[in-house]
C-alpha cells in the first residue's frame, strides 16, 4: 500500500516542480495571475490532501453504501474549498524570469493600455482613472516577482483588461536562461522516477493496491 500512497502524493509535485524549473530556465518569461498560481499549487497538492486529510477524515458509512464514487464527493468538495480560497486571496500578478527592471517596465506598458496616467510612485503602480493601486510585494527569488492589488476590487473590468494587457507584453520580454530551474527539474524527474518505476515494474500489484485504496 505504500506504494500506490507514495505515487499519489508525489507525482503531482513532481510535475509541478518540473513546471517550475522549466518556466526558470526559459528565455522567455511566464506572466500570470495570482489566481492561476495558487489554483496551479492546489493541484501540486492534491496527492497529499488525498492520503492525507481525506483518509483521516474518510467517510466510511457513506463509503459502505457510494463504495469508490465517495472519492468523487471528497474531490469535489475539496475543489470547493480551493474556489473558496482563491476568491478570498487578494488579485495579485506574478512573472517568472524578469529581473526587477523588465517587470517594472512591462507592467507600466500594460497599465498604461488601460489607464495613460498609469504611474510607478515608489513600489506601487497607481492607475487613476481605473481606481487600480498595485504594490510590489516580495516574492523569495530575484527572478520571480509579483504585485498585489491594494484595497477592494471594484473596477473588474480593468482589472481583467490589465491582466490581458500584461501577459501579452511579457510574451515580447526575452529574459536570460537560469541555471537555477536546473534543480527544481532534477528533483521533480528523481521524485517522478521514484514513484512511477515501482508501479511499471509490478503493475498487477499496483492495480491491486489502487482498488483497495479507493475500496476501503
Amino acid at each position: 500500500m505504500f506504494t500506490i500512497h507514495f505515487a499519489i502524493a508525489s507525482i503531482p509535485i513532481a510535475v509541478y516542480l518540473m513546471m517550475i524549473g522549466g518556466l526558470r530556465m526559459r528565455s522567455r518569461p511566464m506572466v500570470t495571475t495570482g489566481w492561476r498560481d495558487t489554483l496551479t499549487l492546489g493541484i501540486a497538492v492534491c496527492g497529499l490532501v488525498i492520503i492525507g486529510p481525506m483518509q483521516l477524515f474518510f467517510p466510511a458509512q457513506a463509503a459502505m453504501r457510494w463504495h469508490g464514487w465517495v472519492w468523487f464527493m471528497m474531490l469535489g468538495l475539496y475543489i470547493l474549498g480551493l474556489v473558496m480560497f482563491l476568491l478570498s486571496c487578494r488579485p495579485r500578478l506574478i512573472s517568472y524570469g524578469m529581473n526587477h527592471q523588465q517587470f517594472r517596465d512591462t507592467l507600466e506598458s500594460a497599465a498604461k493600455q488601460v489607464d495613460s496616467d498609469a504611474t510607478w510612485l515608489g513600489e506601487v503602480l497607481t492607475l487613476p482613472n481605473s481606481n487600480i493601486q498595485l504594490a510590489s510585494e516580495p516574492a523569495g527569488s530575484g527572478r520571480v516577482h509579483q504585485v498585489v492589488h491594494v484595497g477592494l476590487l471594484d473596477n473588474l473590468q480593468d482589472w481583467l483588461k490589465l491582466e490581458r494587457a500584461f501577459v501579452s507584453a511579457g510574451t515580447a520580454v526575452v529574459c536570460p536562461r537560469s541555471a537555477a530551474g536546473f534543480p527544481f527539474v532534477l528533483a521533480g524527474m528523481l521524485l517522478l522516477l521514484s514513484a512511477v518505476f515501482p508501479l511499471l515494474s509490478d503493475p498487477t500489484t499496483a492495480h491491486a493496491q489502487l482498488i483497495e485504496f479507493l475500496n476501503r
